[in-house]
Parts: C-alpha cells; sequence; structure tokens
C-alpha cells in the first residue's frame, strides 16, 4: 500500500486529534490508501477529463486540421522521419495542452503529473504520451498554476523507500499554453531565463527527520522553505524529480491556497472553450521548436554544454543525421556529476516509449569505459554495443545530454569528448567498446519496462 497525502484537517481527523484544541502540525500527515503513489485524486480526474475531451468532434476535426498543415510543410516534407512520426506527435502535444489548461485553475491548484513521452496504463484507463520537447525519460515531472498576488503552501514528503537524485522547485510567471513566454536559454543558445522568479533544490530544502517538507509561496515568508511569486498574473510551480535509477521514487505532494478565493472548477466546457482557441498555435510553437532550439543545429552537429538557470545543471542538443548503415558514436564525461542523462527524440523532439526501447540511458544504465568515459552509439539498428541508443527506426532525430546534481564549479569543458559519424563496421572494430549479445539486450530491455512502472504503482 501506498501513501498519499490528505491536508492538514482530515489528517489531523485521522489521528484523533482536534484543529479546534489548537493541535495543527507543520507538516502534512499521510494517510494509508489503495493508490498509486503519483494517481492522486486531482490527477485522476483531470486524465478522466482530458480523455472524454479527445472524444469531442471539434477537438478530433481541429486535430486533422493542424496535422494536414504540418504534413505539407517543410519538415514533414523533408524528412521522412518526420512525415512517419507525425501523428504521435500531435497527439502528445493535444495532451500536453490540455493538461496546461487544466494547471490554469489557480483558485483549486493541484500538482499535475502533466509532461511524459511515455504511455500510462493505470487509474483504470490508458492515457497516451503527454508531450511537449525533449521531455526527459528521467524525470516526473509535475506542474501547479498559481496566481501572482496570492498565498499558497506546498507539503512535501519524501517516499519511505528511496529519495530522487535531485528535487527542483521553480516557478515561472509564463503561461504553458502559451509556449512563447516561457522561452528558455537553449531556444537561443545564450539568454537567461527572464521568467524565472524563485527556485529551491533538495541542498536547500529543510526536511524534517521523517522526511516531510513545507514550503510557502507568496507573501511573507512563514517558515524556512520559501518562494516568492510576482504580484500578479499567472504563475507556474514546476517540480522536477531526477530519478538517476528508474527505481528511486519521487516525492509525494500537494499543494493549497491559503488565501481564499471563491471561484467554481474549472469545467468540461471551459475546458473545451480553452482548448479549441489554444491548440493550434500551441502546436504550431512546438513543431517549430526543432528550428530554434539552441539557436538551429545543422545535421550531425551539437551544441556546447551550456548551463541551466540557477546553475544546477548543464545541458546540450545534438541533431543526428544518418545514412544507411551508419551510426553516431557519442563519448562522454560525468564530469562528477550524480545525475547523467542522453536521451533520443523523434525529428519533432517526441521521444518514442522509453519503456520498450533504449532510447535513452542514465548513469545507473550505462557500462563505462575503462577510463570511467562513457561511449553511446546511436544508430536505428544494434550495434551490439552496451550503451546502444535506440532510434526508434528513424535516421534523422535530435538527443540530448545532461548533467545534474553537478559538484561545486562545474565547468562545460570536457563534458563532451567525441562526437563524430561512423559506419557500423566501423563501430564493431573499437577496441574496448563494451558489448553486449542479443539475449542480454532483451534481458536489459525488460528490466527498463519493470523499472518505470514503478511509477504508476
Amino acid at each position: 500500500m501506498n501513501t498519499i497525502f490528505t491536508n492538514r484537517r482530515s489528517a489531523l481527523g485521522l489521528l484523533g486529534l482536534s484543529a479546534a484544541a489548537g493541535v495543527l502540525p507543520r507538516y502534512a500527515v499521510a494517510a494509508t490508501v489503495v493508490r498509486p503513489w503519483l494517481g492522486t485524486p486531482a490527477q485522476a480526474a483531470a486524465e478522466r477529463m482530458l480523455l472524454q475531451l479527445l472524444k469531442d468532434p471539434a477537438i478530433i476535426a481541429l486535430q486533422a486540421r493542424i496535422r494536414a498543415n504540418l504534413a505539407a510543410g517543410p519538415r514533414a516534407k523533408g524528412l521522412p522521419d518526420a512525415a512517419r512520426t507525425l501523428d504521435r506527435a500531435v497527439a502528445q502535444w493535444t495532451n500536453s495542452l490540455l493538461f496546461g489548461e487544466l494547471i490554469k485553475d489557480t483558485a483549486h491548484p493541484a500538482f499535475l503529473w502533466a509532461t511524459d513521452d511515455t504511455p500510462r496504463d493505470w487509474l483504470g484507463h490508458h492515457l497516451g504520451g503527454v508531450g511537449t520537447s525533449g521531455d526527459n525519460p528521467d524525470n516526473i515531472y509535475r506542474t501547479a498554476g498559481i496566481e501572482g498576488g496570492g498565498r499558497y503552501e506546498i507539503l512535501g514528503q519524501y517516499h519511505p523507500d528511496s529519495r530522487p537524485t535531485q528535487l527542483l522547485f521553480e516557478v515561472h510567471s509564463s503561461d504553458l499554453t502559451r509556449p512563447s513566454t516561457m522561452m528558455t536559454p537553449t531556444a537561443t543558445g545564450k539568454a537567461p531565463d527572464p521568467h524565472a522568479s524563485g527556485q529551491i533544490d533538495q541542498d536547500h530544502l529543510v526536511v524534517d527527520g521523517s522526511g516531510r517538507f513545507r514550503i510557502t509561496l507568496g507573501g511573507e515568508a512563514d517558515g524556512p522553505n520559501h518562494l516568492p511569486i510576482a504580484d500578479s498574473g499567472f504563475c507556474a510551480v514546476g517540480v522536477r524529480d531526477v530519478l538517476a535509477d528508474w527505481k528511486l521514487r519521487p516525492a509525494g505532494l500537494t499543494i493549497r491556497r491559503l488565501d481564499k478565493v471563491t471561484a467554481p472548477p474549472m469545467g468540461l466546457a471551459r475546458l473545451r472553450e480553452r482548448a479549441l482557441a489554444d491548440l493550434e498555435g500551441y502546436i504550431g510553437f512546438w513543431s517549430h521548436f526543432p528550428d530554434i532550439w539552441f539557436g538551429g543545429l545543422k545535421p550531425n552537429v551539437h551544441s556546447a554544454p551550456q548551463q541551466r538557470p540557477g546553475g544546477w545543471g548543464y545541458v546540450a542538443g545534438l541533431n543526428f543525421h544518418l545514412a544507411p548503415g551508419e551510426a553516431m558514436i557519442v563519448t562522454t564525461s560525468s564530469g562528477g556529476s550524480k545525475y547523467t542523462g542522453f536521451q533520443l527524440n523523434d525529428p519533432w523532439m517526441i521521444a518514442p516509449d522509453a519503456r520498450m526501447r533504449q532510447v535513452c540511458l542514465n548513469g545507473s544504465q550505462v557500462t563505462p569505459n575503462a577510463d570511467g568515459t562513457v561511449t553511446y552509439v546511436i544508430s536505428p539498428t544494434d550495434p551490439g554495443a552496451v550503451n546502444w541508443l535506440d532510434t526508434d527506426g528513424c535516421h534523422d532525430g535530435l538527443g540530448i545530454l545532461r548533467w545534474q546534481a553537478i559538484p561545486p564549479g562545474l565547468s562545460g569543458d570536457g563534458l563532451i569528448r567525441e562526437v563524430r559519424v561512423a559506419t557500423l563496421a566501423d563501430v564493431a572494430a573499437i577496441p574496448g567498446l563494451p558489448r553486449v549479445t542479443p539475449a542480454q539486450r532483451r534481458v536489459r530491455v525488460a528490466a527498463r519496462k519493470a523499472a518505470y512502472e514503478t511509477r504508476v504503482r
């Protein structure tokens, strides 16, 4: 049995305590329930609403028009792999937009697991992938919408079995349904994020002896963990639980508004109206994003590692273009980071199903070289290298390299040691390259599925 959080009053009732008597604990109290750790009532309700709206004839017709326009555009026309994966991309962007609309209910905030390109079978239904662009399969991304000028409280609890490698809270004065308002440094390759107004990670989070914590947002600080928010307008609280091993568990979270606001929850009619207004612009932005990502990367070119706003890690981008019989060889150093990850995406920057294919590898999933570096081989077919990154049949696509929970003073220099295109025959001849048999590969891929699905249990 797993646990989620009750609000503090109902938690007191479970313990037989009285709020009226003045016994109001500082932290959340866990209540034992039969439910996935991430499958909160708010998550289940949001997903049911989303699945209902996907059947709406107007949404279906709009998706078809958007798909037809993209199919006639330069990316789908110029890249066969983009044409082949277009349906998946449109479906994932639609799911992402719908979650973005649901998050904007600032009077009734809730953390929603709103981004994961990998489909989910849980809570009594199937949910297709929820993708935007380059979403990390090693992250649990959750977001809640809040209103500038309001006061909010986050109550958290680390899972009793394990903690994420990195836990990061960020407040942004940007609207997820209007993605041009949330431009990040990787869009231009140089500019800092002007919309970040607050950030706290696991190294600066004050936690009690049971792994519980409280963060206040807005107004005056009320405790050791506090994040400022804008005086007005919509803000998003984004949370990344970074899992350097898929058997690690994310933190349990709730959020509530402390100042009283009377407003009805978002209903299906309002969600439909917003989705019909925003979907075309949303998909238009993200379908074009690969062209401007890191300032635009030419085929078989990679960027230098770029520091994340706030200094919590580095990220680099790569554009692979492979002829039949070719592979790309990439060698990296961890630089002492507690988390490293390398993932591949299709030409729209949507990731294939990470449970079923080795499309990404983190530090717990790789076999290093004798000198501690890691050599990856990107190829549509299995070259027998342990650290093969499966392109899911694509000859064109985009890769993302990440270094997070980094040591103090780490520079991006030397994190990428080599990037080159080679033939599969060249790969077979590399001395000392860690290798696996087809049977060993099947065991590794099966283990991925089992480890990933701890997220939905």
